[in-house]
């Protein structure tokens, strides 16, 4: 067999693998949905005084994500409190029920919610914060 011969072949397979290596995602790539989602995200800024952002308002969630997220610039404690519609109330998941969000990175604070639900970020401290969230 001719050295071309054997080189033709394993040139092929050098190939193929290269491709499926390229195509291979890297252990730390976020999953198609997640970066869909995060990349409808929306910035915040949430000033000193208030616990909940935003003050006096709803944020609502969309058929980008299933679940609420933040990314807070700095280290901070928070939850997601739900409208519930009928009564004009928010139901929160209670004082002792924060999520810890580190700075600049992604977390989750609500899973599984539906498009469309009216919710607000309750921080723990009353300190300014600022980040982005998506939902």
């Amino acid at each position: 067999m001719s050295v071309r011969a054997r080189l033709v072949p394993l040139a092929a397979a050098a190939s193929l693998i290269g491709t499926a290596l390229a195509m291979a995602p890297s252990a730390d790539a976020a999953p198609a949905g997640a970066q869909s989602c995060y990349g409808s995200a929306s910035s915040y800024f949430k000033p000193n005084g208030p616990k909940d952002y935003p003050a006096g308002a709803l944020l609502w969630s969309s058929r980008s994500c299933n679940d609420i997220n933040i990314k807070p610039k700095t280290n901070r404690y928070v939850q997601v409190c739900i409208e519930n519609i009928p009564a004009g109330t928010l139901e929160c998941p209670g004082p002792d029920n924060f999520v810890y969000a580190a700075a600049d990175r992604w977390t989750v604070v609500k899973y599984n919610v539906a498009p469309g639900t009216g919710f607000v970020f309750r921080f723990r401290s009353t300190a300014q914060s600022s980040g982005s969230w998506a939902a």
